[in-house]
């Protein structure tokens, strides 16, 4: 049942920021205070990469969307005190 969950939960953000995000992005270089000015749907679409980027390294792939949206919440907390980092900093910083 969550792997259903998670294929349909990533089937509907792919279709609400496929055309938000169709410039690429390199994510190592995107800082928080550009994220921070993205509008809604890209920010989701930028939240789900970094879920799949953090779960892909760890060998994972389940998702808990409570816990993902948590550690989203945590992402963007840092990132209004740190403007200038980039998301990797970010993730390196709150795994710590």
């Amino acid at each position: 049942m969550r792997r259903l969950l998670s294929i349909s939960l990533a089937l509907a953000g792919i279709g609400l920021i496929g055309p938000a995000m169709a410039a690429e992005v390199d994510m190592s270089k995107l800082t928080c205070k550009e994220v921070g000015a993205m509008p809604a749907a890209k920010k989701i679409g930028v939240a789900m990469w970094v879920n799949g980027y953090v779960h892909g390294k760890a060998g994972n792939a389940m998702i808990d969307g409570d816990k993902a949206h948590a550690n989203a919440e945590k992402v963007a907390d840092y990132c209004k005190d740190n403007p200038g980092s980039t998301l990797p900093e970010a993730l390196e910083a709150l795994k710590s």
